[in-house]
């Protein structure tokens, strides 16, 4: 083959793009919390009044206790990008996302966060 590095870089973002589509799809549903670590060990958060809800037309729910955010969605290879209603873009990394385990990567001001959530079936 003449060109390997533009056959590698041809194939890397066809994965990608797989990928990113698989999130995509893979993300939609009911969400709740299990687990939700600060710095590796459990924090002040309560894991389990926590769920999102993700559906196929980009719309999202997100409620903690009594709180409720809703707005819009998308999906980018690992990171997931909401906007809340009338509000700014937020990212947050999708540590680990397969068929029934949700994991969502922060970083609140220099301080690491794991929130786990399983999928909830109807």
């Amino acid at each position: 083959m003449k060109y390997p590095i533009l056959f590698l870089l041809a194939l890397i973002c066809f994965l990608g793009s797989c990928s990113n589509s698989e999130n995509a799809k893979n993300i939609i549903g009911h969400w709740q919390g299990t687990q939700w670590l600060v710095e590796n060990r459990p924090g002040n958060y309560n894991a389990d009044s926590t769920s999102f809800k993700f559906d196929e037309k980009g719309n999202y729910t997100f409620t903690y206790k009594s709180n409720v955010e809703a707005g819009t969605y998308k999906v980018e290879n690992n990171m997931l990008f909401t906007r809340p209603a009338g509000e700014k873009e937020m990212m947050v990394y999708i540590e680990k996302l397969s068929g029934d385990t949700l994991q969502f990567k922060m970083d609140r001001g220099g301080v690491s966060e794991l929130l786990t959530l399983l999928r909830q079936r109807k």
